[in-house]
C-alpha cells in the first residue's frame, strides 16, 4: 500500500469514527465535552489495538502487535486468581449452617448466580477496556435474568461528569443489522440531582431507535417496537438510585497525559506508543536482515538452462538459491553468503522492549528477554514492584466497578421483582503472587503457625479460601477423625492385667 492509499484509508477511518459523534450531537442537541485531542487519542488506541497502526505497511514495516499483547497481559494479571463472593443472611440471621456451609437468602443467591455471567467473560472484555482506557459494564434485565452490555471508552458518548469525575450523563450506542438496514439504539443515562435531602437522586433512562441504509449514518428515528429485540424497552424510565449510575465504569488507573483535564482514562500502552513504533521498525529491520542475507549462488547465465517459457533455470534445484548473473570472469558461480548481524539487532530490539515495559508499568522480562540481565533476588523483587503497583491500582479500580454493577443488579431485582428482597454482602480477594511466590507464602505461614502466631483456622482460611466457620468446622472434623483413629488402634492392642501380665477378655 503506497502513501496515498494509506492516507485515503486514514481519512475514511476518521470519517467513519466521527460520523456517530456528529449524528448524536445533531439528534440530542448537545456536544460531548471531550476535546479533539481526546477523540483523536481514542481513535489511535483503537487502531493500535486492532493492529492498524499508521506506520505499518505490508512491504516494509511489520508489526509485533505489542498494544494487544500489553493489554492482554495486564488484564490477565489483574484478574489472576481473583476470588469473589456474594453472601447474605437468611431471615433467621444465619449466614452458615451447622457444618459451616454458606446459607444465603434468595436475593443474594440470585445476584451471585446472575453475576457469574459477567465473570465468565470479564478477562476478555477487560483486555479491550485496558486498551481503550476504560469500559462500562451495564446490567439489564431480560426474561427473569440479568445480562450485561460491555462498552469500551472509544464507543462511549459522554455528555457530563460529576465533581468526582464519574459519568453523570452518557449515551450508549447499540447497533443491529438486518439485511440492508442498520438499526441504531441510543440509550441515555442521566443522573438527576434532588434538591430535597429527603428525596433521593434518580437516574433518567431514555431509549431512541433509528433506521438507516448506510452503516455510517444513523438515519431516521423509528419506534422501538419496529425492532423485535427492543420492542420490550420503555422509551423513558426513572430509577431511584442515590448511589450513582445504573452501571459500573472501570477506568485504567493511570494519569491521562493526552488531556490532563479530562476525567477519561488513558490506554495502558498510551505512554509507550512512540517506543512501540520503534520496536516495530527494529523488528522489521531484523526481518529484512534475515531475508537479505539468505544464501544464494550467483552463476554465469550459460550454466542455466532455458525452460518452455523461455526462462533460464537451474534444473531440479531451489529457484531462489541460484541467480543468473554475468560475473565477468571465467568462474561459473560465486556463493553469496554474508554474515548476519543478528546479535546486534536482537540486542537493540530487546533494549527497546525494556523501555516499553518501563513505560507500560510492566516488570522486566514480560516483553524482553528475562535472561538478559543477571539479578539478585532483591533486585528482582524491586523490578517486580513496578508490575505490582500497576496491577494493584487497576484491581482497586475494577473492584469498585464490579461493586457498582452488583448494586445496579440489586436495583433491577427490586424494580422487576426478580428475587425476594434481602440484604447481601460482596467480597473480593486479589492474588499478590506477582511479587510473592506461593511456596514462599506457604513457608512463612507455616512458621507463624509453628510459633503460635497464626491459628489453624486462619491458615485454612488463607489456603483453602474458607470462611472462619468453615475452617473451624473442618479442623474439628480432622481432630475428631484423629481421635477415632487412636481409639481404633487401642482396641487392637492386647489388654494388660494389673500385675503386668497379658490377659484376655
Amino acid at each position: 500500500m503506497n502513501v496515498f492509499s494509506r492516507l485515503v484509508q486514514m481519512v475514511k477511518e476518521v470519517i467513519r469514527r466521527m460520523f456517530p459523534y456528529k449524528d448524536i450531537e445533531a439528534i440530542e442537541h448537545i456536544e460531548t465535552p471531550l476535546s479533539q485531542d481526546m477523540v483523536t487519542a481514542l481513535d489511535k488506541w483503537y487502531a493500535l489495538y486492532v493492529n492498524k497502526a499508521e506506520w505499518l505497511s505490508s512491504d516494509k514495516v511489520k508489526s509485533l502487535n505489542l498494544p494487544a499483547f500489553i493489554s492482554s497481559e495486564i488484564a490477565r494479571q489483574i484478574v489472576l486468581e481473583m476470588k469473589w463472593n456474594i453472601t447474605g443472611k437468611t431471615k433467621d440471621g444465619e449466614s452458615q449452617d451447622e457444618d459451616g456451609n454458606d446459607v444465603m437468602n434468595p436475593r443474594a443467591e440470585y445476584l451471585k448466580t446472575e453475576f457469574e455471567r459477567c465473570i465468565k467473560v470479564l478477562r476478555q472484555k477487560l483486555e479491550q477496556g485496558c486498551a481503550a482506557g476504560g469500559m462500562t459494564i451495564k446490567p439489564y434485565p431480560k426474561a427473569g435474568h440479568i445480562y450485561f452490555d460491555w462498552t469500551m471508552d472509544w464507543s462511549l458518548y459522554p455528555i457530563a461528569f460529576d465533581d468526582d469525575g464519574n459519568l453523570a450523563d452518557v449515551i450508549f450506542k447499540d447497533i443491529y443489522t438486518e439485511g440492508k438496514y442498520t438499526y441504531t439504539r441510543l440509550e441515555r443515562h442521566t443522573i438527576q440531582r434532588s434538591n430535597d435531602p429527603k428525596t433521593p437522586d434518580s437516574v433518567k433512562i431514555t431509549q431512541r431507535a433509528f433506521k438507516s441504509t448506510m452503516r455510517d449514518s444513523i438515519g431516521v428515528e423509528i419506534s422501538l417496537t419496529e425492532v423485535p429485540q427492543w420492542a420490550g424497552l420503555q422509551a423513558e424510565a426513572t430509577v431511584k438510585a442515590s448511589d450513582g449510575q445504573m452501571f459500573g465504569w472501570y477506568k485504567v488507573a493511570a494519569a491521562n497525559n493526552v488531556d490532563v483535564d479530562s476525567p477519561m482514562g488513558a490506554s495502558v500502552f498510551n505512554k509507550a506508543i512512540g517506543t512501540i513504533k520503534e520496536a516495530d521498525l527494529q523488528f522489521s529491520r531484523m526481518l529484512w536482515e534475515f531475508e537479505g542475507s539468505e544464501l544464494a549462488i550467483d552463476v554465469d547465465p550459460t550454466v542455466l538452462r532455458q525452460n518452455k517459457d523461455g526462462k533460464k533455470e537451474m534444473p531440479h534445484l531451489n529457484d531462489r538459491l541460484f541467480r543468473g548473473v554475468d560475473l565477468g570472469t571465467d568462474d561459473n558461480y560465486h556463493v553469496f553468503n554474508p554474515t548476519i548481524r543478528d546479535v546486534s539487532l536482537v540486542n537493540g530490539l530487546n533494549q527497546i522492549l525494556m523501555r516499553i515495559e518501563d513505560q507500560a508499568g510492566l516488570a522486566r522480562g514480560t516483553l524482553s528477554d528475562p535472561n538478559t540481565e543477571a539479578r539478585t533476588a532483591t533486585e528482582l523483587l524491586i523490578v517486580k514492584q513496578r508490575s505490582y503497583a500497576t496491577i494493584a491500582d487497576n484491581q482497586k479500580a475494577l473492584e469498585q466497578c464490579l461493586r457498582d454493577v452488583i448494586r445496579a443488579m440489586d436495583k433491577y431485582a427490586d424494580i422487576y421483582n426478580l428475587a425476594p428482597a434481602g440484604d447481601y454482602e460482596v467480597s473480593f480477594e486479589w492474588d499478590d503472587s506477582i511479587i510473592t511466590d506461593v511456596n514462599q507464602q506457604m513457608q512463612e505461614r507455616l512458621l507463624l503457625l509453628d510459633k503460635n502466631i497464626m491459628s489453624k483456622s486462619e491458615f485454612r482460611e488463607w489456603y483453602f479460601g474458607e470462611t472462619q466457620a468453615q475452617a473451624k468446622a473442618a479442623i474439628e472434623a480432622v481432630q475428631q477423625e484423629a481421635l477415632e483413629s487412636i481409639g481404633d488402634l487401642q482396641s487392637l492392642l492386647p489388654k494388660v492385667n494389673d500385675d503386668g501380665t497379658g490377659g484376655t477378655e
